[in-house]
């Protein structure tokens, strides 16, 4: 019987393979379901065609809003037009199977790249007959199959490469450069290493803190001083090379000529050479690429795509952004901390939830860390590494509906419809590896991390709603989390279509008084109740708009990528200057970035020689950043402004919430850390919060100044209290000569700084009892039990103005009111919080 030959017929009319977009998409097969492409689509691959000769282009689609069939149909477009391979990069292999399933659903040729030493490039790839997917590790790495600098056989000539999650591909590239000397596999490495640089820690002030964390007893992060670094860098680089063959083979050969070039960061469980930017330069691939696309989350920053790449400034100032709604999913979120839930029970509560969700659809809990996610094991599943992947697949196949805890995995998973119909966000997102938790640090409360916290808070409220059908109720659950979206500046940083669904949620969270309430509540959205769903549509209706482009930071990035430039050349005077000059050029800068700018400076004086510069930049650096490198002279210090109007800058403080009761949660997490079970970094941070929160001047002068009290409280231009924090104590443990001695030590240096200001001394102890060696005079102990009162008095005001909406005038009045009824004011805070010390003579004494 003969059949018809379609092949023959369809090789009879060929023509030649089509080029824009959209005619390739109206070419392809379509499989039901899937039958034209959203408008949001076509106008992004409308304007790439009419730009694809520029080199970076970034695209923003919303989060499930078919960022792949893009991301491929430019990549076939390329190849048809270039005649050349073209390369799909991904950040997981999870999502390299996902994108290589979709090909094959699209109807658009794709390989998948092979790992290992003995498997070649597809010859598809190679002849432009496939689009090759792979992680970016298969491209960027010491020993990449597409060629390495100085490396031998040559590189691929690539037409095009598609960088997928692009604005998450900083923390991956910064692992592919990252040498790890972990502490469980190389012990002796790390103890030499370690030592090695012991000394230098005690010049910095900082013995206390390095001692701790080798001792792993603080789980802090420090660098290695740049000075110390580059003087002892090559010892350490013939150390690592003795091994580096066998462990350290793909991350080796792109960082062993540049180790003067990289931070050197230790861990209580490892030690991290990584450089200030990947070393793009090592991948021929790459940098003579002619066509590199960006393909984004609509988050307003995109300067990790210019720190990570080198990408071009201007080509990622205009992104190519949609202004639909597509792919925006339906998201009921609930915030239980705002609701009149006993705030005791949420915990238990979510819990319930999570279970009880499980059994009719996926239940996924996103937390910071492992150990956040072992909180969890009494009703989830925890899954690390490779079981994330697995536990997913299960998710996707409704083989199972968990609940499952996944830690630190805000992006790079996909769960659409039944797979995951409750998210939970489980505390603060933090850095994916210790990089990023050091810069966290060192920039903390600074424009740049609150931006890099709302786009991993973004894409992790993504993973449940996969495109605009889905939908998911996502629990917002932690004091540090609610209260970081809280904050109005912050909330601003979102999407404009999440900031409404925030929005919503504040609102829907206020009416649920019950857990009878929330349950109800969640079974609107799971059940597609017509109330909750019109009014969800209506409240995101108006919000269509351009993502913001954060221009101020895109440049910030491109003076960062060219004096790294100039460090790499050779040429380090002129990356000096370039710093120097845009420093000069962008006073309104924000202190802590200048900061980091400026020390970037110092290390590239330091490379050039110039120790009289380095030491200048250093210091100006460590004036405006307090959490980078001290400068080997002193400082000069700067006395804190004494406050005027202290119910003015309470008010000011809760009005920077967006939330109502917003003010109340963040300081829930200041006042969890003013216990002794807090380690004396949190106490002692948590006690300058508490001044600020007051009204008053605050700051830490021992920890920023190598001198002085632990916390130092500027009340008004007449008082100040000096304080000193022994929080560890025991009970009965009583104020000994020696600790008496720091404080009068701190006391003397608060008087040559403050002159004609009375500083009160004060210890933070459990009791108010001193040995008999001590002189206390005037010495004051604010004991534990009377700093849970200041506490609950400081909650009660903030309660209060939390309360309802009021205007400003009547919020001042009635904080004024209320701090003299609970004694806050400077003139009575001494006499009611504070309680003289008293020797007490030790038992059988006479």
């Amino acid at each position: 019987m003969l059949m018809v030959d379609f092949d023959r017929l369809r090789r009879r009319q060929a023509k030649s393979a089509p080029v824009e977009p959209g005619e390739i998409f109206l070419r392809l097969p379509k499989s039901p379901g899937f039958d034209d492409l959203w408008s949001s689509q076509s106008d992004a691959l409308k304007q790439w065609y009419s730009r694809r000769n520029e080199r970076d282009i970034v695209i923003k689609l919303n989060t499930g809003g078919g960022k792949t069939l893009v991301g491929l149909l430019i990549a076939q477009s390329t190849i048809n037009e270039r005649q050349g391979p073209v390369l799909y990069l991904c950040p997981t292999a999870q999502l390299q199977g996902q994108i290589i399933e979709q090909s094959q659903r699209y109807g658009i040729p794709a390989v998948p790249y092979v790992t290992g030493a003995g498997e070649d490039l597809s010859e598809e790839f190679l002849g432009a007959q496939a689009v090759m997917v792979a992680t970016y590790h298969a491209l960027f790495n010491g020993r990449s199959k597409f060629g390495v600098s100085g490396a031998p056989g040559g590189s691929v000539d690539l037409q095009g490469i598609i960088l997928d999650d692009a604005h998450t591909a900083f923390s991956n590239l910064r692992e592919i450069f990252s040498l790890h000397i972990k502490r469980e596999k190389h012990q002796d490495l790390y103890d030499e290493l370690t030592t090695l640089f012991r000394t230098d820690f005690a010049q910095q002030g900082r013995q206390g803190t390095y001692d701790d964390i080798v001792a792993e007893q603080e789980a802090a992060i420090l660098e290695i001083p740049y000075v110390a670094w580059a003087n002892r860098a090559d010892e350490v680089r013939q150390q690592v090379a003795e091994i580096a063959a066998s462990e350290f083979r793909f991350v080796w050969p792109l960082i062993r000529d540049s180790f003067e070039q990289c931070h050197a960061l230790i861990s209580r469980d490892q030690v991290v050479i990584t450089p200030i930017h990947p070393i793009m330069d090592l991948f021929p691939s790459f940098t003579g690429c002619p066509r590199r696309i960006y393909m984004s989350a609509t988050v307003a920053d995109d300067s990790s795509i210019i720190r990570t790449f080198d990408a071009d400034s201007d080509s990622v100032s205009t992104p190519i952004s949609p202004t639909s709604l597509a792919g925006v999913g339906e998201r009921m979120i609930i915030i239980p901390e705002l609701t009149r839930l006993n705030k005791s029970r949420i915990p238990q509560v979510a819990r319930n939830l999570a279970e009880g969700v499980s059994k009719i659809g996926g239940a996924v809990v996103l937390t910071p860390s492992g150990s956040g996610a072992e909180r969890w094991s009494d009703v989830a599943t925890v899954c690390q590494g490779d079981d994330v992947a697995s536990a997913v697949g299960e998710l996707v196949t409704r083989s199972s509906n968990g609940p499952y805890a996944f830690p630190n995995r805000y992006d790079g998973i996909d769960l659409p419809g039944d797979s995951c119909r409750l998210l939970v966000l489980s505390g603060m997102p933090q850095g994916t590896n210790v990089y990023d938790l050091y810069r966290a640090t060192v920039l903390e409360g600074s424009g740049t991390i609150n931006t890099s916290l709302a786009q991993r808070i973004e894409q992790g409220m993504g993973r449940g709603t996969r495109g605009g059908g889905d939908h998911c109720v996502v629990l917002l659950l932690g004091k540090d989390l609610v209260g970081w979206v809280s904050r109005a500046s912050n909330l601003n940083l979102l999407t404009n279509t999440t900031q409404e669904q925030v929005r919503v949620g504040i609102e829907v969270s206020a009416e649920i008084a019950s857990v009878r309430d929330l349950v109800d509540t969640v079974k609107k959205c799971l059940a597609r109740s017509p109330d909750w769903t019109q009014f969800h549509a209506d409240a995101l209706a108006d919000a269509t708009s351009h993502p913001p482009v954060d221009k101020a930071s895109l440049r910030v990035a491109t003076a960062e990528r060219r004096h790294f430039a100039q460090l790499q050349a050779g040429y380090s005077p002129k990356a000096v200057a370039i710093i120097e000059k845009f420093v000069h050029d962008n006073e309104d800068m924000e202190a802590k970035l200048k900061g980091w700018l400026l020390e970037l400076g110092a290390r590239a004086a330091h490379q050039a020689g110039d120790t009289t510069n380095r030491d200048r930049l250093q210091r100006e650096a460590y004036a405006y950043n307090r959490g980078l490198q001290r400068p080997s002279q002193g400082t000069h210090y700067t006395p804190l402004l004494a406050p005027t109007k202290q119910a003015e800058h309470i008010v000011d403080y809760v009005q920077q919430f967006a939330l109502l009761g917003g003010a109340v949660i963040e300081f829930e997490e200041t006042a969890d850390h003013l216990v002794p079970a807090a380690t004396s970094n949190q106490f002692e941070v948590a006690l300058k919060k508490l001044g600020q929160v007051l009204g008053f001047s605050s700051e830490r002068p021992e920890k920023e100044q190598r001198v002085g009290p632990d916390v130092l409280w500027v009340q008004n231009d007449q008082t100040a209290w000096v304080i000193e924090a022994k929080s560890k104590k025991q009970s009965k443990n009583r104020l000994t000569k020696e600790e008496h001695g720091q404080l009068l030590q701190s006391a003397e240096w608060f008087q040559t700084h403050y002159e004609g200001v009375n500083g009160v001394r004060v210890v933070v102890h459990a009791n108010a009892f001193a040995t008999e060696a001590v002189t206390v005079g005037d010495t004051m102990a604010l004991t534990l039990t009377k700093l849970g009162e200041l506490v609950g008095s400081v909650r009660t005001i903030l309660k209060e103005l939390s309360s309802e909406p009021m205007p400003r005038s009547t919020m001042v009045a009635r904080c004024e009111s209320r701090l003299d009824a609970l004694h806050l004011r400077p003139s009575q805070m001494g006499d009611h919080y504070l309680t003289p010390f008293v020797v007490q003579k030790t038992q059988g004494a006479s």
